[in-house]
């Protein structure tokens, strides 16, 4: 039978056993450390989101304790302007009735011609009415800034007029209207100058120009039955002073009726022209 050999370590090899024995034993340990680690930081994450902060105290001012809990709605005062405001509605806004006026006028007088001034519209859009109320009807609308007028009476806020280039009466706001000459200014004969014939206006609208040609400038108009002071026959003009005012001019002759024979220009020396001397 043979003998079994024994197996001799040396000292190193002791060693070397040892030292594998160790290693072995080290990764063992680290590999069961990684493992443990992970999981606990996660655990330690999952806490740390569950529990709740630290309580902070603060030195608040004294205050009585209230009985009131936290969830007690708070009521907002409403704007006084907004609950006083009442909600839009559907409703249609009123409609105005537009009505004559009986006691209006429909044409002048005769005094109210002989007093009758000259005026124009200072602005566009205008309306005339049938009485002296923007609650009567519109008789004409659209009248714009420079239409000549002529003015017979006022009541109240309105004018009782003709726009010259219709023939047409009505009622326009004064406001809207300039006068060129005085309103209501007539003449009982007493500014009559020396040497002058009396004339009265057949024309319904009569220039007054600035020469005796129908190309002179007018510088104003009257109507019919206004009475002049002819001084001269000048071509087919009269020059005269109209009656109640200062405005001197020419005048068509043929729409002038003269209370008399008029002398012609030619016909008057220098010192036997009239004058303005009032007669009497």
């Amino acid at each position: 039978m043979a003998k079994r050999k024994k197996l001799i370590i040396s000292r190193e090899g002791y060693i070397l056993l040892a030292a594998i024995g160790f290693l072995i034993v080290a990764l063992i340990v680290l590999l069961f450390a990684t493992k443990c680690f992970g999981a606990c930081a996660k655990d330690d994450a999952v806490a740390q989101t569950n529990e709740p902060g630290p309580t902070v105290m603060y030195d608040a001012p004294s205050a009585a304790p209230t009985d009131e809990p936290d969830e007690t709605p708070v009521v907002l005062e409403q704007d006084p302007v907004q609950q006083a405001t009442p909600a839009p509605s559907d409703t249609p806004a009123p409609t105005i009735t537009l009505a004559d006026d009986p006691n209006a006028l429909t044409e002048p007088t005769a005094k109210m011609i002989a007093g009758a001034a000259q005026g124009v519209l200072t602005k566009s859009g205008v309306n005339m009415r049938q009485g002296p109320s923007t609650s009567t009807t519109i008789l004409a609308t659209g009248l714009k800034t420079g239409t000549k007028l002529t003015v017979y009476a006022e009541d109240g806020d309105f004018y009782f007029l003709m726009v010259n280039e219709t023939k047409k009466y009505g009622y326009i706001a004064k406001k809207f209207v300039k006068l060129n000459s005085v309103l209501g200014e007539t003449s009982d004969g007493s500014d009559q100058p020396e040497g002058t014939i009396v004339g009265i206006i057949t024309s319904s609208v009569m220039n007054l120009r600035e020469g005796p040609a129908v190309t002179a400038k007018s510088i104003g108009q009257y109507n019919e039955g206004k009475k002049v002071y002819i001084y001269y026959l000048e071509g087919d003009y009269y020059y005269v002073l109209v009656a109640g005012t200062q405005e001197k001019g020419y005048m068509s002759a043929q729409f002038v009726k003269a209370d008399g024979t008029v002398p012609t220009k030619a016909s008057i020396t220098p010192t036997a022209e009239p004058t303005d001397t009032p007669i009497g």
